[in-house]
């Protein structure tokens, strides 16, 4: 489900208009084994907050997860917590160029997405998810990116 509804027009700061993207997905095999359908995304929904002044969107955005609860036990696959990231985004167009910057996982927060698979080659001295003996069953959620900071100029000719 998706959205978006204008907030503000022609103030002083510019237009301001709220979007957000809500998504869901569930899945079972019907192969008898009643399990999840492998590597299915949570609950998570995408709001955002877009500024436009002049040539040029601003937009932070948010990012929210829920805990992955439908995990594919056949697959080893790993239940990961819920999470939520602040992106901020801008851009400035001119003629023939556009100018876009921004830092995604502004607070840099430790965050393990869901679909990241699992590293498996971590020994006995390596924080494990499930231990047998001390001895991981299987691998540990990967973490999601930290704090990016990047740039990007597109030139048209």
């Amino acid at each position: 489900m998706s959205g978006h509804f204008p907030l503000a027009r022609n103030i002083g700061f510019g237009s301001f208009t709220a979007n957000g993207v809500l998504s869901y997905v569930r899945g079972k095999t019907t192969s008898g084994t009643d399990d999840n359908l492998y590597n299915i995304m949570p609950l998570n929904a995408r709001l955002s907050l877009t500024q436009r002044l002049g040539d040029g969107p601003t937009s932070p955005k948010s990012i929210w997860s829920m805990r992955n609860r439908t995990s594919r036990q056949s697959a080893n696959e790993i239940e990961t917590p819920g999470y939520a990231l602040l992106n901020l985004r801008s851009s400035y167009a001119w003629k023939k160029a556009r100018l876009d910057v921004g830092i995604d996982n502004v607070f840099d927060r430790l965050y393990y997405y869901p679909l990241g698979g699992a590293y498996v080659g971590q020994g006995i001295t390596m924080p494990p998810n499930q231990t047998y003996s001390g001895v991981p069953v299987w691998g540990t959620a990967v973490p999601g990116m930290g704090r990016s900071i990047y740039a990007g100029l597109n030139i048209q000719f």
